[in-house]
């Protein structure tokens, strides 16, 4: 693991394919909180609670898993599958996703979006040390779900408010 960390804190971690030694920021807006809602999570919610929540209140959701950019597994939704391997997969996708947003020209990843033949990944950063992943069926209304995960953004990335 120190090899690793050694590793991650070059700054030629584009060129050697490894995550970014500094973790995607929050997209500018997402924790200020916005005005209350009769669709707002209580903040005395758990994170689980919020990823229930997030599953349960948007249609075509199948389930959530908050991680840290370190691979760490943080927290689940009662309809996930607690796997081991889905967060160290999350945090190396978004370490990617910002490597790719800047060859592209961008300073800060909003959005990952995979789209396969079951349905949707959609990943966000939050803050600057966890991913949020939602499993979702094509038929989802992204709009909707962004919304809900902007809502959250503060309990999600431990944020007291």
């Amino acid at each position: 693991m120190e090899k690793v960390k050694a590793v991650v804190g070059d700054s030629s971690s584009f060129a050697s394919g490894f995550v970014p030694s500094q973790p995607p920021s929050i997209p500018d807006g997402w924790t200020t909180p916005a005005a209350p809602s009769a669709e707002d999570a209580p903040t005395t919610m758990s994170v689980v609670e919020v990823l229930d929540d997030l599953a349960q209140q948007v249609e075509e959701v199948r389930g959530a898993i908050l991680a840290s950019v370190d691979g760490f597994g943080l927290a689940c939704s009662s309809s996930m599958i607690d796997e081991p391997s889905h967060p160290a997969m999350l945090a190396a996708a978004v370490g990617l996703a910002q490597q790719l947003a800047a060859m592209g020209g961008g300073s800060s990843l909003h959005q990952l979006v995979v789209d396969h033949d079951a349905g949707l990944l959609l990943v966000w950063p939050i803050g600057t040390q966890r991913v949020l992943a939602l499993l979702a069926t094509t038929r989802v209304d992204q709009r909707q779900l962004r919304a809900g995960v902007q809502r959250r953004a503060s309990t999600l990335a431990g944020v007291v408010t």
